[in-house]
């Protein structure tokens, strides 16, 4: 059947029509672009405070209802450099259906960001975070959201590289070579009853195949900060990485793989964290104390402390531990303010803690310590610590057999200005901090010792009078023991010197009292 020729004529005008329309709308999409880009750009910059916005081009596309946003980046005001974000392209798909209804919805797209911060940048955030944010009695952007018209959006970022610089001449920045972010049904009108509307997964990528991965649920709008409950995974994670971050506190990471599960919840109402399974292999850390740093360190311990109160105190927050490992490894402490420097370490070091929690309903903790202090000596630490209420309260057996008394040269140096050839050193003790009070002993062995001292026609043999000076001056009461052997015994009870103490200031003065103030004298005035 033929068409009639009036109705061909008719089609041909309505698809010119068409065609006309469509080409009319490429042509306002065009013409729109830059004043839409330019009052964007203005919009974003006249919303943020500290920051600015450069968009370098825009594009409208009518027919799949997107825009696109090319050659984004976020810079600080007071450190611009290096941008805090450039992102190459962003996209928006806007989906027609909820138009229908009264909801926006679209899907964000982000494609190969890079995101990059200095320690001057961070600083500057966190002095920017801890100020009100917006005018006491007026809403946040979290109730602003809340009160637009109703809309629900996925965020997908793909493909993104991080980068933290110290900003130090000879610092190497932390990298994550690719992280993937995915937060789905993010919307200011939750269903009823869902306190966490959005399913979030980060997934991250370091240059050594370590693994970071976070997935759970999230409600990004609440405030001061987002409720989240989400499963942490940290596979074989390089600490090396983060050697630039933790030397500030005096740390020196060598070597070390980290790998954690554990959960994350944090709401108005609580915040836990509960790590399930932590490894820690073949780490190599010491903490280095220097002259330069002291009273940096002290304040820095202070605030340590002052927080670990404050969460002990706050009934809202949970930590756990509920199993610790670390095999195969060695910590020590360095003493740079001394002449000579010194190291006090454990080698073939293992661990186990169970159970560690700041809650008293959880119970006690408990740990145990192997392996050779200065890489000769036996090792066995055991402890049980229980959550204080509010005191320190904890049980501690202490044995070290079989310790080379050479490894101490550079201690009895930089103290007691001594130089041992030969000898061993063993240690053992069993405290209890309970009640404010503190039950007993510490009991160092010194044996078959020899020391070369200038002073007295480089004589080797440890005279008596040393073996004396170390008993009677310092350690208290010699027992009866063999010709070659100095064995003395120390009563620790009484009460504790700082009833404000935490249980890791405690621990720490029992050995530095025990150990350094008993032993370092004695060979001091023995030699001198």
């Amino acid at each position: 059947m033929t068409v009639p020729a009036e109705r061909r004529h008719a089609w041909h005008f309505i698809g010119a029509g068409l065609g006309l329309l469509l080409a009319l709308g490429i042509l306002a999409a065009f013409l729109v672009d830059e004043p839409l880009r330019q009052w964007t750009e203005r919009t974003v910059n006249d919303r943020i405070k500290g920051y600015h916005v450069t968009i370098g081009g825009l594009a409208v596309h009518p027919l799949t209802l997107s825009v696109d946003l090319h050659e984004v980046l976020v810079r600080q005001d007071i450190h611009p450099d290096p941008p805090i974000a450039a992102m190459p392209r962003i996209t928006a798909d806007a989906r027609l259906s909820p138009l229908l209804s009264g909801k926006l919805a679209a899907a964000v797209r982000i494609d190969q960001p890079v995101f990059s911060a200095t320690k001057q940048q961070v600083n500057g955030a966190l002095r920017r975070f801890n100020k009100p944010l917006v005018q006491e009695g007026t809403d946040g952007w979290q109730e602003q959201l809340r009160e637009t018209i109703a809309f629900e959006a996925a965020l997908y970022l793909t493909n993104g590289h991080f980068a933290y610089d110290e900003g130090k001449p000879d610092s190497v920045p932390v990298r994550i070579q690719r992280f993937d972010l995915e937060v789905v049904n993010l919307t200011n009108r939750p269903a009823d009853g869902d306190t966490r509307p959005s399913a979030l997964r980060l997934s991250a990528l370091l240059p050594d195949e370590s693994h970071i991965e976070l997935t759970g649920r999230a409600d990004l709008l609440t405030k001061p900060l987002p409720a989240v409950e989400a499963d942490l995974k940290i596979r074989h994670l390089e600490l090396k990485n983060f050697l630039p971050v933790v030397q500030r506190y005096n740390l020196q990471v060598r070597a070390g793989a980290l790998d954690l599960t554990g959960r994350i919840e944090h709401s108005n109402r609580a915040t836990i964290v509960s790590i399930e399974e932590l490894l820690l292999d073949r780490a190599r850390i010491d903490y280095v104390h220097s002259a330069a740093t002291s009273r940096a360190e002290k304040r820095r311990a202070k605030k340590v402390v002052d927080k670990a109160a404050e969460v002990h105190r706050d009934p809202s927050v949970k930590v756990l531990v509920v199993h610790g490992t670390v095999q195969n490894s060695e910590m020590g402490f360095v003493n740079q303010a001394t002449s000579p420097d010194y190291r006090l370490y454990i080698s073939e070091m293992n661990l186990e803690m169970d159970n560690f929690s700041n809650r008293l309903e959880e119970g006690a903790g408990t740990v145990k310590v192997t392996g050779k202090f200065m890489g000769s000596g036996p090792t066995v630490m055991k402890g049980i610590f229980r959550p204080e209420k509010p005191n320190p309260d904890f049980d501690l057996d202490v044995k070290i057999t079989k310790t080379r008394v050479v490894a101490f040269n550079d201690m009895l140096r930089a103290y007691g200005d001594a130089d041992t050839k030969a000898g061993t050193f063993a240690f053992f003790s069993e405290l209890s901090v309970k009640n404010k009070r503190i039950e007993g002993y510490v009991k160092p062995l010194l044996k078959d010792v020899e020391v070369y001292d200038p002073a007295q026609d480089k004589d080797k043999a440890l005279t008596r009078k040393i073996y004396e000076a170390v008993v009677g001056e310092v350690l208290g009461l010699m027992e009866n023991t063999p010709r070659d052997e100095v064995v003395t015994v120390t009563d620790l009870s009484g009460p504790v010197e700082n009833p404000q103490a935490s249980t890791w200031q405690v621990v720490q003065k029992l050995v530095q009292n025990a150990f350094f103030n008993a032993i370092l004298p004695g060979f001091e005035h023995g030699t001198g």
